[in-house]
């Protein structure tokens, strides 16, 4: 049979919380019995009184144990201090035990010491006063078995003395069996009570342990929760970083291939721009020749103009012929229409060579570095050499303003304006406005260019520099020109923003300083890298 007073392996663990909790429940308990013990011990002086006469040692007992019930509510009054001073749960349960035979003790002394010389109802009246403090210890003392009994068999022994030797009471042989079966039932009722007492904090401190073990399991759970919500924060971090890499790359790779799309059309187009500067060279200088021949033939025709009229009618069949076949060719018409052709041919190759030209200086294969240019010029050419996309589409409206040259890669501002133009050209519904406007502002200078076309959606506007958005159809433009523009400002350190309106137009601005820090960084790292 299990022993109820051992801890099973289980219950164990708890030993010392168990005895920790029994002693503090104890101290906690002891305040309101001892109290109400106290006029407990006055009622015993007044029974004894007659009997402290005779007998002196039932008041210094009586006295003792005044001064032991003073000291013990000072004790649980003061539970903190004498716990601090002895923090071992086994001291202080002695303590308390020792104060409990004492003062059972003691009433066992005044009733034995009484009873042979006191009266039957006085007699009556102390066992009645111990049964009833033994009732009220019961309660208070059962976290501790052991200091009840300590206080409870003394006293209920001296009980069955006191009534031996005392005044004959009328069925004493019953009382004597209601006493030592008060005393076994006590007994039984205090070990019951001190197992419910124990297996209760038992189970309270599995509670605690289970919920301490349960909060403990939750807070890895929610730390594991917070590790995984932080990895998941930061893999989706990672991965719109990622996402925002590839995008920068495809924009960067496909700017390299604008690039150097860009390098092979202009290096086509100086290629073509020279070999066209030949033929055009020899055709201007034929031209000339002929002028030349042309004025001489005339000058000839008219010297055989004055000879035919110094003839005076001689040779009529010759003058006749002559005059036949001066009419066929139309003489004067040739006259007057071989100069106009000969000054047409001439301004159309003047027209061919500034194409050429603007052509060269809008690629600027020549000029890869960073060098002072000037933004009207660099517009001109790119006006000139977008002319075949504006001119049926649209009227260009120019509103220079005072502008001094600024430091840039010249091929890369051209090709800025030319995306930008060619856009608003594109943006036309029918024929209509585009608006190129220049100015100064400080250490910096603006270039505007607007056209009264379509507009651009709102819900679009944040997203027309990013690489491969469009809304064209299909085939017109793979989206590119606006970011490669976007990278290009930025590399110069400036800005580009659009302002629109459906059905209105948009309004293209590009701020570049005149100045540029990225042009004296470009330079270091060339520098070095030589």
């Amino acid at each position: 049979m299990r022993n109820p007073f051992k801890l099973s392996a289980q219950d164990a663990p708890h030993r010392v919380n168990l005895r920790q909790i029994l002693v503090d429940d104890l101290y906690r308990r002891a305040l309101f019995p001892l109290l109400i013990f106290t006029p407990f011990v006055y009622v015993f002086y007044l029974v004894t009184a007659d009997a402290i006469l005779q007998r002196p040692a039932i008041g210094w007992i009586l006295a003792f144990m005044v001064a032991a019930l003073v000291s013990r509510i000072a004790a649980v009054l003061l539970v903190d201090r004498v716990k601090v001073r002895y923090p071992d749960p086994k001291v202080r349960i002695g303590i308390f035990a020792i104060a409990a035979f004492l003062l059972g003790g003691s009433m066992a002394a005044i009733n034995i010491i009484a009873a042979p010389i006191i009266s039957l109802e006085q007699l009556t009246l102390l066992l009645i006063i111990s049964a009833g403090i033994n009732s009220i210890a019961i309660v208070s003392m059962s976290p501790s078995l052991a200091s009840y009994l300590l206080y409870m068999v003394p006293n209920i022994a001296s009980m069955s003395v006191a009534v031996l030797i005392g005044p004959t009471l009328m069925y004493r042989g019953i009382f004597l069996f209601l006493t030592i079966t008060n005393l076994v039932s006590l007994i039984f009722m205090s070990t019951f009570v001190h197992i419910k007492e124990r297996r209760s904090i038992l189970l309270r401190l599995k509670v605690d342990e289970a919920n301490a073990a349960l909060q403990h399991v939750n807070e890895q759970l929610n730390s594991e929760i917070e590790e995984r919500v932080a990895a998941e924060d930061a893999l989706k971090q990672r991965n719109a970083e990622l996402e925002t890499l590839t995008q920068k790359l495809a924009g960067a790779q496909n700017q390299l291939l604008q690039s150097e799309k860009l390098a092979s059309v202009g290096q086509l187009a100086a290629g073509v721009a020279h070999e066209i500067n030949n033929p055009i060279a020899f055709v201007r200088s034929n031209l000339n020749s002929l002028g030349t021949y042309v004025n001489d033939l005339i000058s000839m025709l008219d010297a055989y103009g004055e000879v035919e009229r110094e003839s005076d009618g001689r040779d009529n069949i010759a003058k006749r012929k002559l005059e036949q076949f001066k009419s066929s060719i139309n003489v004067n018409f040739l006259r007057e229409d071989i100069p106009l052709l000969l000054k047409e041919s001439s301004d159309g190759l003047t027209r061919v060579e500034k194409i050429v030209k603007d052509l060269k200086e809008f690629s600027h294969l020549d000029e890869a570095e960073w060098q002072y240019v000037d933004i009207h010029q660099a517009l001109e050419s790119t006006l000139n050499v977008a002319a075949h996309e504006i001119r049926s589409k649209a009227d260009v409206v120019r509103e220079y303003g005072d502008l001094p040259q600024i430091e840039c890669l010249p091929a890369q501002i051209n090709q800025v304006f030319l995306n930008l133009l060619i856009n608003a050209a594109q943006a036309q519904e029918g024929r209509g406005t585009i608006i190129v406007r220049t100015g100064r502002n400080g250490e910096w200078i603006w270039v505007q260019i607007a056209d009264n076309g379509k507009g651009i959606e709102p819900a679009h506007i944040r997203r027309i520099f990013d690489p491969f958005f469009t809304t064209k159809p299909v085939g017109v433009g793979p989206g590119l020109g606006l970011s490669v523009s976007y990278s290009i400002v930025q590399q110069h350190g400036g800005t580009i923003e659009v302002a629109s309106e459906i059905g209105k137009g948009s309004t293209f601005t590009i701020r570049l300083p005149i100045t540029s820090s990225a042009a004296g960084a470009g330079r270091t790292v060339g520098t070095s890298s030589s």
